[in-house]
C-alpha cells in the first residue's frame, strides 16, 4: 500500500499545474492533489495553462496531451522554450506505441496512462518531486559552490600579489604595474642577499625566514611603499620619477645603512651584504626592467659579491642566457629528429700500440658537421636533458658494439645517478644487444658531486657487481681525491687532460700526473691518459707507465669503429 502520508510530506511545500480538458477527469485528479499539493492551479485546455505558467511560480506540471486550441505537445514545447528544466507529467487515453515514443522525446518525468489509476499517479508524483528536490539541493549546492570559489579566488587574487611571508607586494604585482602605461616610476634595483644559503644552511629555513621578514623590516623602513618582494632572497626597489635620490645613490646608502646592522638569527647577530643590480626604466622598452636588472646583478655577482652592477647591452650574463637557450633548444631538435650521435674515440694499449677500447662520445650533427658537448653539456644540464643524452648514446653504442667483444666507455653524470634508471636501463639494453656487461666501461663525469655522493657510490658498486667496468674521469681536477677511491671498486683512472697537455713543459703537471700514475699502479688500477696530441706527449706518459692513451696524436674521434 502506498505511504500518502510520506508522500504529503514530500509534495506539501510545492506548486503544481493541472491541465485537462475532461471536467470528470479534471475534477478527480484535483480533489487528489489538493490533499498533497501546497496550491494547485487549474487550466482547460494549453493556452489558458501558459498563461497561468506565466503569471505562477508553477514546481510541477500534469497534463493531458488532447485538447483544444493548444494540445499538450504545443503546451510542453512552449514552456520548455521559456524553462527547459521544467518538471512535466503527460497524462493520456492514449497508449499506442507512437503516442509514447513521441512523448518520451519530450522528455518529460512521467507517463500516465488514462483512466488515472491513484497509485501509478501516486508513484509518478514521488519520482518527479524528488527529482524536483534533487535539483533544488544541486541549485541551492551550487550557488554555496559559487559563493565559495568567489571567495578563494578573491583569496587567490591576494596571495597572487602579496608575498605572505613579508606581507610585501610581490614581483608579479611590480610587473603589472610596471606594463601599465604612465607608471610613476624611472629606475629599479634588485637586491640580492649575499650568502643567504648559508643562513639557511646554518641556522634552518624557519630561521632563514625570519631573516627574511627582518630585512624587509629593514629596508621598508628607507624605501617605504615602493619596496617589493622578489625570487628567493631578493627584494625589489622602484624609484619614482620624481625621487630626490636616484636609484645608484639610494644603493650605495642601503649599503651604509646594511653595513651598520646586525640582524637577530637565534639569538646570535649577523650581518648581511646585498649584491645590487641597478637599470633605467625605459618607457619604450619591450623587455621589463626586472629582467635587466637581474642580468646586470649575475653580472656583478660573477665578478664578486656586495657590489653595484649596471645593466649595459650585450652582457655577458645576457649573452650567457641566450647561447643556454640557443642551445638548449638545438639539442632538443637533435634528439627529437635523431641527430645526437656517438663519436668513438680509439683508446689504444701503450704496450701493444693497437686499439683495445673505445669512447664513445656524444656529438649533435649540424649541416654534416659534428658538434661537441662542450657547446651543449651546460645548456643540457640546465634544461634538465643530460640523461636524455646519455639513454640515446647507451642505445646506439649498444647497437654498435652487438657484435663486438671490444670495450667501449659512456660517460655517466651525476643526473644519471640522481634519476636511479641506470642500472635497469643498461641491464635491458644488455640483454636487448647480447651485450656483455663487462664490456661497458662507465666513465663517471667530473667525479661524483658532494651532493648525494653516497647514494651515486652505492650504484657504482652494484653496477660493478653486475660486471660492468668503471673508470674516474678526469681525474686531478677540480674535487677529485685520492680518499673517494676508497669507496669505489674502480677499474680505471683517467688522468685530467689539463695535464697531459703540458706535460712536456710544465714541471707541476709532470709531478702531478706521476703521483696518480704511482697510486693506481699500487692500487692495480688501470691507467688512461687523454689529450695525447703529439708524439712528444705520447712518449712522455708511456715512459712513466701510463697504460692507455687517446688523443689526435692517435686518432680522432670516428663516426664508425674500425
Amino acid at each position: 500500500m502506498f505511504n500518502t502520508k510520506e508522500l504529503k510530506q514530500l509534495c506539501h511545500e510545492y506548486t503544481i499545474l493541472l491541465v485537462d480538458d475532461e471536467e470528470s477527469a479534471r475534477a478527480q485528479v484535483r480533489d487528489i492533489l489538493s490533499l498533497l499539493f501546497k496550491k494547485v492551479y487549474i487550466a482547460q485546455d494549453g493556452v489558458e495553462a501558459l498563461e497561468l505558467y506565466k503569471q505562477n511560480k508553477v514546481d510541477l506540471i500534469l497534463t493531458d496531451l488532447t485538447m483544444p486550441n493548444m494540445n499538450g505537445f504545443e503546451l510542453i514545447d512552449a514552456i520548455r522554450e521559456r524553462y527547459p528544466k521544467q518538471k512535466i507529467i503527460v497524462m493520456s487515453a492514449h497508449a499506442e506505441s507512437g503516442v509514447i515514443v513521441n512523448t518520451i522525446k519530450l522528455d518529460v518525468d512521467a507517463y500516465i496512462v488514462k483512466p488515472v489509476e491513484s497509485l501509478q499517479m501516486f508513484e509518478a508524483l514521488q519520482k518527479a518531486v524528488e527529482s524536483l528536490k534533487e535539483h533544488e539541493q544541486d541549485s541551492a549546492y551550487q550557488e554555496q559552490l559559487e559563493v565559495k570559489v568567489e571567495q578563494q579566488a578573491q583569496e587567490l587574487v591576494t596571495k597572487t600579489e602579496i608575498d605572505t611571508l613579508t606581507e610585501l607586494p610581490n614581483k608579479d604585482t611590480l610587473c603589472k604595474i610596471l606594463h601599465a602605461k604612465n607608471h610613476p616610476y624611472s629606475e629599479l634595483l634588485i637586491l640580492n642577499i649575499d650568502n643567504f644559503e648559508q643562513i639557511n644552511a646554518t641556522y634552518g629555513y624557519t630561521e632563514g625566514d625570519l631573516a627574511l621578514i627582518e630585512i624587509s623590516e629593514f629596508l621598508k623602513e628607507i624605501v617605504d611603499e615602493n619596496l617589493f618582494r622578489g625570487n628567493g632572497d631578493e627584494f625589489i626597489i622602484v624609484v619614482p620619477k620624481d625621487a630626490k635620490e636616484n636609484a645608484l645613490a639610494l644603493a650605495y646608502l642601503i649599503k651604509r645603512k646594511v653595513y651598520s646592522k646586525r640582524f637577530e638569527i637565534s639569538s646570535t647577530a649577523i650581518r648581511i651584504t646585498f649584491s645590487i643590480g641597478v637599470v633605467a626604466i625605459s618607457p619604450d622598452d619591450k623587455e621589463l626592467p626586472y629582467t635587466k636588472a637581474q642580468l646586470a646583478l649575475a653580472d656583478t655577482r660573477r665578478m664578486h659579491k656586495n657590489a653595484i652592477g649596471h645593466y649595459y647591452e650585450d652582457s655577458e650574463a645576457q649573452n650567457y642566457q641566450q647561447k643556454m637557450h640557443e642551445w638548449a633548444h638545438k639539442l632538443k631538435l637533435a634528439l627529437d629528429f635523431d641527430l645526437l650521435v656517438p663519436y668513438y674515440q680509439p683508446i689504444v694499449n701503450t704496450q701493444t700500440g693497437e686499439i683495445s677500447k673505445y669512447e664513445c662520445l656524444a656529438r649533435i650533427i649540424e649541416q654534416d658537421n659534428p658538434i661537441s658537448p662542450y657547446r651543449f653539456i651546460e645548456p643540457a644540464r640546465i634544461a634538465g636533458m643530460v640523461s636524455d643524452i646519455t639513454r640515446r648514446i647507451i642505445i646506439k653504442a649498444f647497437e654498435t658494439f652487438s657484435n663486438s667483444t671490444l670495450e667501449f666507455s659512456i660517460n655517466i653524470t651525476d643526473d644519471d645517478f640522481k634519476e636511479e634508471y641506470l642500472i635497469d636501463y643498461l641491464q635491458e639494453n644488455c640483454e636487448k644487444y647480447a651485450i656483455n656487461p663487462s664490456q661497458v666501461v662507465l666513465e663517471v663525469l667530473e667525479n661524483i658531486s658532494d651532493y648525494d655522493a653516497t647514494h651515486a657510490i652505492s650504484q657504482m658498486n652494484e653496477l660493478k657487481a653486475l660486471g660492468y667496468q668503471i673508470s674516474i674521469d678526469d681525474f686531478g681536477a677540480e674535487s677529485s681525491n685520492f680518499a673517494r677511491l676508497q669507496n669505489i671498486e674502480v677499474d680505471y683512472i683517467k688522468i685530467d687532460g689539463s695535464f697531459i697537455k703540458d706535460i712536456a713543459t710544465c714541471k707541476n703537471s709532470l709531478i702531478i700526473t706521476k703521483t696518480i700514475i704511482f697510486y693506481a699502479q699500487h692500487s692495480e688500477i688501470k691507467t688512461i691518459a687523454e689529450f695525447v696530441h703529439n708524439k712528444e706527449t705520447y712518449d712522455i706518459v708511456k715512459s712513466l707507465g701510463v697504460d692507455f692513451v687517446q688523443g689526435y696524436y692517435l686518432d680522432e674521434p670516428l663516426k664508425q669503429i674500425k
